[in-house]
């Protein structure tokens, strides 16, 4: 790098001040004008014909389109001759002896802050339910009189207007923290923290204020009433939280304690955003197995050994302090056996037989095809958001207006379907589950059962309650509607996740489909609706999601049961199958309709013979080894890229309009270079000055770069 006092050099290959630094033609100089005039004509000329083909192309098929907003993050390490000198050091061992052993406390706290994350979610959203359902619907119903329950009485439209009032307002905040804080915050963030893994630098993803979004909306998304989860959420939230423990600052509130300095790059921090994301998995289903092969199924492309135990470490403890945290909160203060956010019940009824596999497989077609039929609809949906509904007012009225239907349709069904079924039909339900509603004294409703409580607690009623506790009426309605709703709600501008409205809507059906087994074959004994309620709720998030190892790892721990492990494994691999025919999983197509430039694990068909120079750009910001300090400051004001090549010459091509810039001699990234400017780093007169000691490791603190939990 050259500074401006001094000797510097000229030659033909200076800056010509007329040439664009992001098109890549700094360094080429016309030896007339006319030919200076005739080469930006050029450039003019290329560029409107750029411009409107790329135009055209989003017209015509924008959801192809990748976004030039989103860089790369550095996972590799620096090997320069300053890396080299500090691994020959005298004290390097004690060195690495100390990151291993903070890599470790680290690990330890990302899991004990991710369960507090997840314990206070869990916590507000059991003090809506009891403003919800003790303070409105119980205590308003309850000043109705005999005659006008279960009439359109204007007792009853109080109380529905009190109970959608309520989940709108709840809603509102949640859309408000999205659309006004951190827009990254919506849905689940399962497929920004994929991208996030695979070595793309979203914006904002890991921030603090993306956590203190996700955490108080997704309490809001749930306790308003919507077809939403806070089990899928909770994985961003502990990828933020890994991200933001590692560097031991925070960028948002200007703090810096001083510790964890070695772990402040890109490398490091991805493999705590993997260990975060672990966690949340293990928080929120109780599933610490289930987490590590969620993080090594849809997460991390690095993977090492090492890694694996950690990741392990801070699954357990996050598993383990969110349990003894919600057992105290529920009265049964160190029982570590508490399931996390997701209690799904444990099965008494465990005999299957051989002959009831090709039903599980049949399941698992229905689920693929269903799978398969929704993400179908909602990345069309989705397409239709991306266009129609793009404004703020726009997107906090749909969120909104899915708060009102959604309590209007459980209105409008309980009064539709007469499903009033005896108080002691159901020896398994509790006295939350059971609402009176419309019925007549000493009855319940089993359609109340499933709309006007938790989805935890309807998933669990649907793999648990006795054969006669829902009508196949009940749970044909219940399971279209909840399908219509969730396809409505993910995706809109409120935190929420799909995990177990894709479950409860699974299992409505996965439900009716054992009923329906059960009259074929009334001869045969040990039919159990609830076994393949299980079946059903896997098969249809396994057709939706298409995961196979880790959904069927966080089943069995979900249950505390290892029996169903065969049909459940069958059930998703056949889901995956059959979705497979149709098109991708839901993260992934959320993933290129947010034009995310991500690398599948496999090339599409159609591209397996294509070079890499037919999809290359030649135009880059290339650098030479001695630079001027003017247009290394220029290049960065003017470009957001991560890193720079740097080659032997940058010369005018005899034959091209773009320069030929010689052979490649190495890579010099963004922060390096920043680091330089900041220490003043010149070379004057052919002399040369001593680098900092962090060069080697220094890693971008911008915007972009450090996301991470600030």
């Amino acid at each position: 790098m050259a500074a401006r006092g001094g000797r510097i050099r000229t030659s033909s290959n200076s800056i010509d001040p007329n040439e664009d630094p992001v098109a890549g033609l700094e360094r080429v100089m016309s030896s007339s004008n006319l030919q200076d005039s005739a080469r930006r004509r050029r450039r003019r000329e290329d560029e409107l014909l750029f411009s409107r083909q790329f135009d055209d192309s989003e017209r015509t098929d924008s959801h192809e389109a990748l976004s030039a907003r989103y860089e790369s993050l550095n996972y590799e390490v620096s090997e320069n001759s300053l890396y080299r000198e500090a691994e020959k050091k005298p004290y390097h061992q004690m060195t690495l002896w100390r990151i291993s052993r903070n890599r470790w406390l680290v690990c330890f706290l990302i899991g004990v802050f991710t369960a507090l994350v997840a314990a206070f979610i869990d916590i507000m959203v059991d003090y809506s339910k009891d403003i919800k359902f003790n303070w409105i619907l119980k205590y308003l119903i309850s000043k109705c009189g005999e005659e006008e329950r279960g009439t359109t009485a204007g007792c009853m439209w109080t109380v529905m207007i009190a109970w959608i009032g309520y989940n709108c307002l709840l809603v509102a905040i949640a859309a408000m923290l999205v659309i006004y804080v951190a827009p990254i915050a919506g849905g689940s963030g399962i497929p920004q923290i994929k991208c996030y893994l695979n070595g793309i630098a979203i914006p904002e993803v890991v921030r603090l204020k993306t956590l203190i979004s996700k955490a108080v909306g997704v309490a809001c998304s749930v306790g308003g009433g919507l077809c939403a989860g806070k089990e899928g959420p909770m994985i961003h939230s502990g990828a933020v939280v890994g991200a933001g423990i590692s560097q031991g600052k925070s960028y948002s509130l200007g703090i810096d304690f001083g510790v964890f300095r070695e772990f402040r790059n890109d490398r490091e921090r991805r493999d705590f955003v993997s260990a975060g994301a672990a966690a949340g998995v293990a928080a929120a289903f109780g599933a610490p197995i289930g987490g590590v092969l969620f993080s090594l199924e849809e997460g991390a492309s690095f993977w090492n050994q090492n890694l694996t135990w950690r990741m392990f470490f801070s699954s357990m403890i996050s598993t383990f302090t969110v349990n003894w945290i919600l057992s105290w909160f529920n009265g049964r203060s160190g029982w570590l056996s508490w399931t996390g956010l997701a209690n799904f019940g444990v099965f008494e009824d465990k005999e299957y037989n051989v002959w009831e596999i090709p039903l599980f497989l049949l399941i698992g077609v229905i689920g693929g095809v269903l799978g398969a039929l929704f993400n179908y609809l909602n990345t069309r949906l989705t397409e239709y958001r991306k266009i129609y509904v793009s404004s703020k007012l726009g997107r906090l009225f749909e969120c909104l207006l899915v708060a009102a239907v959604s309590g209007f349709l459980g209105f409008l069904t309980i009064f539709a379907v007469d499903d009033c079924q005896p108080i002691g039909v159901n020896p398994t339900a509790t006295s939350n589950q059971i609402n009176r509603m419309w019925c007549k004294k000493g009855e319940y409703s089993a359609v109340a059962s499933l709309f006007f409580q938790n989805p935890e607690e309807s998933v669990r009623s649907l793999f648990h309650s006795p054969i006669n506790s829902f009508g196949a009426t009940t749970l044909i309605i219940f399971s279209i509607e909840y399908f219509l709703l969730t396809l409505w709600t993910f995706g809109i501008s409120v935190p929420s996740g799909l995990f177990i409205p894709a479950l409860l809507s699974g299992a409505a059906w996965g439900r009716l489909f054992g009923i329906i087994v059960e009259r074929l074959f009334p001869s045969i004994t040990g039919i159990d609706p609830g076994k393949y309620a299980l079946a059903g709720a896997a098969a249809q998030l396994g057709g939706i999601v298409r995961m196979t190892i880790s959904l069927t790892a966080i089943c069995m721990e979900a249950t505390k049961d290892i029996t169903f492990g065969l049909p459940i494994m069958l059930v998703l691999m056949v889901a995956k199958w059959v979705g497979d025919i149709f098109n991708e999983g839901l993260y992934d197509a959320h993933i290129d309709l947010a034009e995310v430039p991500i690398l599948g694990w496999n090339p599409p068909k159609m591209s397996r013979n294509i070079l890499a120079d037919r999809v290359m750009r030649k135009d880059v910001v290339a650098l030479e080894r001695r630079e001027r300090v003017s247009r290394i400051v220029e290049i960065l004001r003017s470009t957001l890229h991560h890193g720079f090549p740097v080659v032997d010459r940058i010369e005018e091509s005899p034959i091209e309009s773009l320069p030929d810039y010689g052979r490649l001699k190495g890579y010099i990234l963004r922060s390096q270079l920043f680091k330089l400017l900041e220490n003043r780093i010149f070379v004057e007169d052919g002399s040369s000055s001593n680098l900092p000691a962090d060069f080697y490791e220094c890693q971008d603190d911008d915007e972009i770069g450090n996301v991470g939990g600030a």
